[in-house]
Order: structure tokens, then C-alpha cells, then sequence
């Protein structure tokens, strides 16, 4: 079998952005290094997002990780699940000193895009998230 297939939506006015984004799994295989932000088909493209929020429902005993892409990746955060239980998280990152969490755009390999990897997961789990960014 095949890790899932995303289902996706952006909405971007040049400025600011938000994506939707969600993925069921029919068995155990990781998503990784998937694109949740394809900032290159961002129009018109900004050199790097700025992550203004994240909200992330969790159906399932899996770790999400949100990573900015380079050489090697830069984590952005880390959710973990837990079995039999919903759990939904929100991050608000425009309360520190840029208003938003930016990506080291000096980093080897740095390609702009968000990122997701899973660990752990299985038949039945689901990820569902809404992640709020702005140009950086």
C-alpha cells in the first residue's frame, strides 16, 4: 500500500495565506518530507513564509513533525496523538519578537516549502490542519 493521499486547499492574496490540509491513512505507511505549502506556487512568490498559527486535529497515536525544507530540515513543530482520543492542538506563534514563526532562509538547501513527516502512524488515523502564514 501507499502513504495517503493529501487533500489540499490555499488560499494566498500575495500577502498573507492560509492552507488547508488532510490526510487518512488506509495503513501503517509514514508520510514523508510531504508539501503542505508549495511556496514556489505561491503567485506572486514570496522569497520565505512567515507561520502566523497553527491549528492540527490528531485522530490516531501518531507524531506529526512541520518542518521548513533545506538540506536539512528545520523543525518547526512537533505534535504527538494519542490512541483512541481526538486531540487537537493550536499554536499561536505572533506573540514573539517577528510576529510569526520564520524559517532560517540562510540554511544549506533552504527551498522555502513547508513540510510534514509522520511516525507511528496506522489504519484509521487522520490529520487535519489549518496553518495561518503571512510573507517573510
Amino acid at each position: 500500500m501507499a502513504a495517503p493521499t493529501p487533500v489540499t486547499k490555499t488560499f494566498w492574496d500575495g500577502t498573507r495565506g492560509m492552507t488547508r490540509w488532510y490526510a487518512a491513512w488506509a495503513d501503517a505507511t509514514a508520510l514523508t518530507d510531504s508539501v503542505v505549502v508549495d511556496v514556489s506556487a505561491l503567485a506572486p512568490e514570496p522569497n520565505a513564509i512567515k507561520v502566523r498559527s497553527i491549528d492540527i486535529w490528531l485522530n490516531g497515536d501518531l507524531q506529526v513533525d512541520l518542518e521548513f525544507d533545506a538540506t536539512t530540515d528545520e523543525l518547526l513543530d512537533r505534535f504527538i496523538g494519542q490512541t483512541d482520543v481526538t486531540n487537537w492542538g493550536y499554536r499561536d506563534y505572533t506573540d514573539g519578537p517577528n510576529a510569526g514563526f520564520a524559517p532560517d532562509q540562510t540554511a544549506a538547501g533552504f527551498v522555502k516549502d513547508l513540510l510534514l513527516t509522520t511516525t507511528g502512524q496506522a489504519l484509521g488515523d487522520e490529520v487535519s490542519l489549518l496553518i495561518v502564514y503571512e510573507r517573510s
